[in-house]
């Protein structure tokens, strides 16, 4: 395969040989630092300098794990660098309670110790969390156990799922993630449906091991939050991220006042396709329009698309895509799906790009992740490149968006009606179905932080009640309440609680993407550059959103009407 299609690692590490050396020196530095003998600004300036390189091993790790996810190396190398880089966590303890231990406002100790500001926002952070801080190994040990979760489940889902079998294009056909993806939206009613139903039957085989795993993982994520003085899971995030609970409280009324706008829209495709009833698997099925696009023709409609954002974010594209920083195209046991990995030294993007013309805006949305990572790293010191992962889904839906919006535009009369529903479905996906998800967890991590014990089929079918009632006007088919173990996010990293940024980052999205029209693009490539080195929402407000406001949730729902109503006349046409 041409090696521009495929990640680079030379400058990361050359070889597992020298990635080795460097995780035995990193080993033997942390293990012989006199950290105790540091003033505090020397202490910060160590361990992010240690942590910059525990960053370093995991990239290397984690990726060529995700290459090969059966290959057990990788795997190892990834829990040795957790392993190494836990031990970083009484330095940051140690930090943190001489922080405490400060008696005046933060502004006022800025001012007599200038040798500390490069390190505000994490002075501002343990001040601002200082009832949240704690030395207890509880927090690492759990943090350690849930990775291991993490990896059990992508084992178990991408290699030792036992999946179905049924006969496709005249052959027996193993029914993987990859090959539903595939053949979900085949116009074929009959082999949607056979697809469906053995997809369905192979979630359905491991359904008490991913069940179990989620209640382990929610249990532990639960563990830290207590030990750490909090009252739930979802306190913890919302906390930590410097957001307001305002911000779930309108976004979960918001949905549901516009659940009529879902309903709407289904009625809408029944009446399009001719259908009397419709089944989950009948909402995205493939039009007799398909193009299909190379990946370098892909990356150039998207590149046309993202002309507005002007030349410098041109280049940085360029940077991006002639840099070894995206593995394009799918292979056996390689990670099922597409991420961009943020880190300090290099973006890197991982797809299972096929062709499809539905894939092209994710490429601009992944590539949206790594030029705000190549902007933030320009202008950010490491221990402020990280950022809030309330902010995580922005840039890449911005440029998600603009794709969308720039296929409609420019497609024929009779095609319109394709890209249209491509951008409906997207902004209901984004929205209501990730609304939905944040709402399984909060109903589930509820139950257990009450002390509540459940099983698998607690989970179906508090699942399938919320699809029913999100998901009005659909047939949904029994199997269907194992649809939830796809989710890699309620199984990913350190996440909790992801899904609903997902929804909060197409809103805010959408007020970007307005004000861009508007000739306000320098605000948002300011946006772009800020990273962590300001508070989560006053960093949005530099893009002019805030999401204290329940009007802009609205704004977006109207929005969605609108789409609906356009819809409505390209039906009748």
């Amino acid at each position: 395969m041409n090696e521009k299609y495929q990640w680079n690692f030379t400058d990361i590490y050359e070889s597992d040989e020298v990635f080795l050396n460097a995780l035995q020196e990193f080993k033997t530095e942390i293990d012989q630092v006199d950290f105790s003998s540091l003033n505090l600004e020397d202490k910060l300036t160590k361990y992010y300098e240690l942590a910059l390189i525990g960053e370093r091993l995991l990239t290397y790790a984690e990726l060529k794990s995700d290459l090969d996810v059966s290959n057990e190396t990788y795997l190892q190398y990834k829990n040795q660098v957790y392993s190494e880089k836990s031990k970083l966590d009484p330095m940051k303890n140690e930090i943190n309670k001489e922080i405490l231990r400060i008696d005046q406002p933060l502004d006022e100790y800025m001012k007599e110790h200038p040798e500390a500001l490069p390190f505000y926002m994490h002075f501002y952070n343990i001040y601002r969390l200082k009832e949240h801080v704690s030395n207890s190994k509880v927090v690492t040990n759990e943090n350690q156990l849930i990775q291991k979760v993490n990896n059990l489940y992508n084992t178990i889902m991408n290699v030792e799922m036992p999946c179905e079998s049924i006969e496709l294009d005249g052959k027996e056909t193993r029914i993987t993630r990859s090959i539903y993806n595939k053949y979900i939206m085949n116009q074929d009613r009959s082999i949607r449906e056979s697809v469906f139903k053995a997809f369905m039957k192979s979630l359905g085989n491991v359904n008490k091991s991913i069940s179990s795993l989620f209640l382990l993982r929610y249990q532990m994520c639960y563990d830290v939050a207590k030990e750490l003085g909090y009252h739930s899971i979802l306190e913890q995030v919302i906390t930590e991220d410097d957001l307001d609970m305002k911000i779930i409280d309108d976004l979960i009324a918001s949905v549901h006042d516009h659940l009529p706008l879902l309903h709407q829209y289904i009625e809408l495709k029944k009446e399009k396709m001719g259908m009397d009833e419709i089944h989950y698997y009948d909402l995205n099925i493939n039009h007799d329009y398909n193009p299909r696009y190379s990946f370098d023709e892909a990356v150039e409609i998207v590149k046309e698309a993202l002309k507005g954002m002007g030349e410098e974010y041109q280049k940085l594209l360029n940077q991006v895509l002639d840099g070894g920083m995206l593995d394009v195209f799918p292979s056996e046991h390689k990670f099922n799906g597409g991420y961009h990995f943020r880190n300090y030294i290099k973006p890197m993007i991982l797809m299972n790009y096929r062709g499809n013309f539905r894939e092209v805006p994710t490429i601009g949305h992944e590539l949206g992740h790594a030029v705000n990572g190549l902007l933030t790293k320009a202008n950010q010191n490491y221990q402020d490149f990280h950022f809030s992962l309330f902010l995580s889904e922005i840039a890449s839906t911005v440029n998600e968006d603009q794709v969308e919006k720039y296929f409609y535009e420019k497609a024929k009369e009779e095609d319109k009606i394709v890209h249209l529903e491509q951008i409906i479905d997207k902004t209901i996906a984004s929205i209501f179905s990730q609304t939905l998800f944040l709402e399984l967890q909060k109903e589930l991590c509820t139950k257990i932080e009450q002390g509540e014990s459940f099983t698998s089929n607690t989970i179906n079918q508090t699942y399938l009640a919320l699809l029913q009632k999100y998901y009005q006007g659909i047939i949904l088919d029994e199997d269907i309440k194992y649809l939830w173990q796809t989710k890699i996010h309620l199984f990913y990293g350190s996440y909790r609680y992801y899904n609903f940024q997902y929804a909060t980052g197409k809103i805010a999205s959408l007020v970007i993407n307005k004000h861009i029209q508007e000739g306000k693009l320098d605000d948002y490539l300011k946006f772009l550059t800020i990273g962590g080195s300001k508070p989560t929402l006053e960093a949005l407000s530099q893009a002019g959103v805030d999401l204290t406001k329940r009007e802009v949730y609205d704004d977006a729902m109207n929005y969605l009407g609108q789409l609906l109503d356009e819809y409505k006349v390209l039906i009748k046409k």
